[in-house]
């Protein structure tokens, strides 16, 4: 059986708080952790700016959800940035990540029981294994650092993410050479 837009998202979900697991947890190799975190989180956050939130929107109630799915992930994109930038040997790492955890957590779980059920009542079987395939080609091609600047629509993600992405990439390509 083919995976749908919704199976999707929660097996993102699912290494999303495995890989918050490694980084709680990690005794050695915690940067690295915390960087296929950090991708993990950044291209499914756009994957899911540019697909899901357009299909919620058509949704019963759709607007409100979706306002409240962003403000979570704005405000997780700035802790994203600042845990980025303060590196996992910062004496402050660990409570800031536990913050970025718990949010991340109480954004997954609000996505699973509002957004989702709404979006399987609006939109048919077929086009959500269509929109599954198109989330999965998003998140290859998203930026891989969390941006909080960064535009929150599928309309600015493709107009400027896709810049954004290319240097994040490019980035990413250089570090690992060093």
């Amino acid at each position: 059986m083919a995976q749908d837009l919704i199976d999707a998202i929660r097996s993102d979900h699912e290494e999303i708080k495995s890989l918050m697991e490694q980084v709680g947890t990690a005794t050695t190799n915690r940067e690295e952790a915390f960087s296929r975190l950090v991708i993990k989180l950044a291209t499914h956050e756009t994957a899911e700016e540019e697909v899901v939130h357009p299909l919620a929107r058509k949704a019963p109630d759709g607007d409100r959800l979706v306002e409240a799915r962003l403000e979570d992930e704005s405000e997780g994109k700035t802790e994203l940035a600042e845990l980025e930038k303060m590196g996992v040997d910062d004496p402050s790492f660990s409570a800031s990540f536990q913050k970025l955890r718990s949010a991340v957590l109480a954004h997954a779980e609000h996505e699973e029981r509002e957004e989702h059920p709404r979006i399987r009542e609006s939109v048919d079987a077929d086009r959500l294994e269509k929109a599954a395939t198109l989330f999965r080609k998003a998140e290859q091609i998203g930026p891989t650092h969390a941006h909080a600047h960064s535009p929150q629509s599928a309309t600015g993600n493709v107009l400027v993410g896709t810049f954004v992405a290319v240097a994040d990439r490019v980035r990413d390509a250089l570090r690992s050479d060093s």
